[in-house]
């Protein structure tokens, strides 16, 4: 029994990294386990079973049986003493309701996630369930409150190191302000968006932070630079088979072309994006090529080419929209879209108020990363007016950072600000300069000697800690990490 269960668990750990590359393999074998598990009574084997068929399905498009898979994992959790697997099952029904254009039904199940991920402290789920809340505001037109929401899940990944989650919310917070025509804010997001994802393997989201970067810099008609930002976001494309981003690039670059007045290349860009959109059977990405095409036309007064191009445009959109309303129809819980709405701000507002720097909470020095850096620019401005100065703690092991988080912040008076800078470095910007920083530097110093680590199972060499002057202090990370690690 014990080495049946044991096999199982290794199996289906395996099938968890294969069912991205190969759903419907692992779906069959999925199945194949959550008979073995139901035999031997593994009620957590039975769970992540349908788990993984549930996301297998969500892949392949079969969301009848995915929702089926997730609605029996939701009964099998309620069956346990615990709440652990409960988050992710809510996310993935949200998932799979969205996926089948119910964003009423997925707005509530997500609402359900936030909150349990938030009791779990399950941060991906909570973070994935703000962007999903963000997609349907987006997807109903509320682009500030998309926007707000997908701002707060970039805090919070970036507040708890989730590199490729706060990529993807970057992404799509760049998308909202896109909407709302905020080219400017869109280039400082996906800047951040680069910073993160540029040592990653996530080669689409780079696509579309290049694709993305391409748009606002042709609301701001910088031509060269959009330009190149296209061409980024096509070549990424091409060489991973992205066949949405290489369609949306090539409408880019025809938009670019009709700004330089360049119609006949515009008009060979739009013809190869509409073979690749029809690649990607996307209709709502048809539509937009047709709807550029007709407005190329116009600009070389061919008229009927611009009318059929126009027709074709109309025909593809208002069938998207007659889809989506009747989708929206069947969605059994589109009446209580004010009392959602409502639900879902106050849950947002409360884990805002976990995320964002306000100093009467508890840990209240310890900020964002982001929200450090800003401020060290800040008070480098002043010169030599400043009263600051920066404390750096260094280790390999990030579980001796997260013991220095509290050593430091026992120190700490108002006016100083503590944040995680990376896995490895914790900053400290120091209200004091001169033989007051000193005197607090030492008494930090004897803290890390003196700390029972070994209680915390670290044996290891202690974190190097120094202090440095201000106005002398890097702009940036990479900069700090280029400084040798030094005592005083």
């Amino acid at each position: 029994m014990e080495k049946s269960l044991y096999l199982l668990e290794i199996e289906i750990e395996q099938l968890k990294r294969r069912f991205e590359f190969a759903p419907a393999d692992v779906l069959s074998e999925a199945d194949q386990c959550l008979i073995r598990s139901r035999q031997i009574h593994f009620a957590e084997g039975i769970i992540q079973c349908l788990m993984l068929m549930c996301r297998c399905s969500l892949l392949l498009g079969k969301h009848t049986q995915g929702i089926r898979c997730a609605k029996e994992a939701l009964a099998a959790q309620n069956e346990l003493d615990n709440d652990e697997y409960l988050p992710e099952i809510l996310h993935l029904h949200a998932l799979h309701f969205w996926e089948e254009g119910k964003f009423y039904t997925a707005q509530q199940y997500w609402i359900h996630a936030l909150e349990q991920a938030a009791l779990e402290e399950e941060i991906d789920i909570l973070i994935e369930s703000l962007l999903g809340l963000g997609n349907i505001w987006r997807s109903t037109h509320e682009y500030h409150l998309a926007c707000a929401t997908h701002e707060l899940a970039v805090k919070v990944a970036n507040n708890t190191r989730q590199e490729s989650l706060e990529g993807r919310a970057r992404i799509l917070w760049a998308w909202d302000l896109y909407l709302l025509n905020r080219y400017v804010d869109m280039l400082t997001v996906l800047d951040g968006a680069l910073e993160v994802l540029e040592d990653s393997h996530f080669q689409q989201q780079l696509a579309e932070v290049w694709d993305f970067r391409a748009l606002a810099l042709l609301g701001l008609e910088r031509l060269e630079d959009a330009e190149e930002a296209a061409r980024n976001a096509h070549d990424l494309a091409v060489a991973n088979n992205l066949s949405w981003v290489k369609a949306h690039s090539y409408v880019n670059r025809a938009r670019l072309e009709m700004l330089r007045q360049n119609m006949v290349e515009a008009t060979a860009l739009l013809n190869r994006a509409e073979q690749a959109a029809r690649d990607t059977t996307n209709d709502e990405l048809l539509a937009l090529v047709y709807y550029q095409q007709s407005l190329v036309a116009e600009q070389q007064q061919d008229y009927q080419a611009a009318l059929s191009a126009f027709k074709r445009y109309r025909s593809y959109s208002t069938s998207q929209l007659k889809i989506q309303t009747n989708r929206e129809s069947k969605d059994k819980i589109r009446n209580s879209k004010k009392q959602l709405e409502q639900r879902a701000r106050k849950l947002i507002n409360r884990i805002r108020g976990q995320y964002e720097y306000d100093p009467e909470k508890h840990l209240s020095n310890v900020v964002s990363e982001t929200y450090w850096w800003e401020q060290l620019v800040l008070f480098k401005t002043a010169l030599k007016s400043s009263n600051y100065s920066v404390v750096i703690i260094y280790h390999e092991n990030p579980r001796y950072i997260d013991a220095c988080t509290e050593l430091t912040h026992s120190l700490c008076s108002k006016q100083d600000l503590v944040s995680r800078l990376s896995s490895d470095r914790l900053g400290l910007l120091l209200a004091d300069k001169g033989d007051d920083a000193r005197q607090v530097f030492h008494i930090l110093q004897q803290m890390i000697k003196i700390y029972p680590w070994g209680r915390k199972g670290l044996t290891g060499k202690l974190p190097d800690i120094s202090l440095h002057d201000i106005l002398s202090f890097p702009f940036t990370l990479d900069q700090l990490t280029e400084l040798p690690l030094k005592g005083s």
